[in-house]
């Protein structure tokens, strides 16, 4: 019993070290995001919404993905929100006539659009317009006999 009394000891330390890690907060604090997402002057009924730190300017974190929903979309039942700072930003829009089966959210509206959004390190509600002119490239027809 003495002898596994250090080894234990020593768990319990490494064990108590790695939660006060866990806790620390340090560079991981993010901070809630919401707003909207218009395709042109409609809102984007269904997709979602990619917050990605833009490592080209320094910044730094964990990428959150939100769904959209009737043109809005909220970081409130995620995991996290934002890191703040430079973002880049990627949004999937579909029509949400989902078919049940294999397009369950719908078709896309638009190839998926890139943008940037500089985010203060703080609460925030964002306004995202696609444009109402981007289009979906035409599909070539595919050959008779195969692919």
């Amino acid at each position: 019993m003495l002898r596994t009394y250090p080894l234990s000891l020593s768990v319990l330390v490494l064990a108590l070290a790695s939660c006060l890690g866990c806790f620390s907060g340090g560079d991981s604090a993010t901070y809630p995001i919401s707003g909207t997402v218009h395709f042109g002057d409609r809102p984007v009924p269904d997709g979602s919404i990619t917050l990605i730190p833009d490592t080209r300017q320094g910044n730094s974190g964990a990428a959150v993905s939100l769904e959209i929903i009737d043109g809005e979309f909220s970081s409130a039942g995620a995991d996290r929100g934002h890191v703040g700072g430079p973002h880049l930003v990627r949004v999937v829009g579909l029509d949400g006539l989902g078919d049940g089966d294999l397009f369950p959210n719908g078709q896309m509206l638009f190839p998926d659009y890139e943008t940037t959004l500089d985010l203060p390190k703080e609460a925030t509600t964002q306004k995202i317009v696609v444009p109402g002119d981007l289009k979906m490239p035409k599909r070539r027809p595919t050959p008779k006999g195969g692919a």
